[in-house]
């Protein structure tokens, strides 16, 4: 779990001056957050949140391109 927020508080850092690309490392800061002692129930919560995210990040940038290996 540390690992993932650090990742995050760090792109958040490095995506200063950019309001809108900061709010969406805000809002996958703040599930991380709240994974951290959830029920089994909250965490099927947040993971359909994590779904609704991704949805709109493809929607918005496209899905991920296949990585290529040389």
């Amino acid at each position: 779990m540390d690992d993932h927020l650090a990742y995050f508080l760090d792109l958040r850092i490095r995506l200063r001056g950019r309001a809108e690309a900061i709010a969406i490392v805000d809002r996958y800061i703040r599930l991380i957050a709240r994974v951290e002692g959830s029920s089994s129930g909250e965490f099927a919560q947040l993971e359909r949140e994590v779904e609704v995210l991704r949805a709109e990040l493809i929607a918005r940038f496209g899905a991920k391109a296949p990585v290529r290996v040389h």
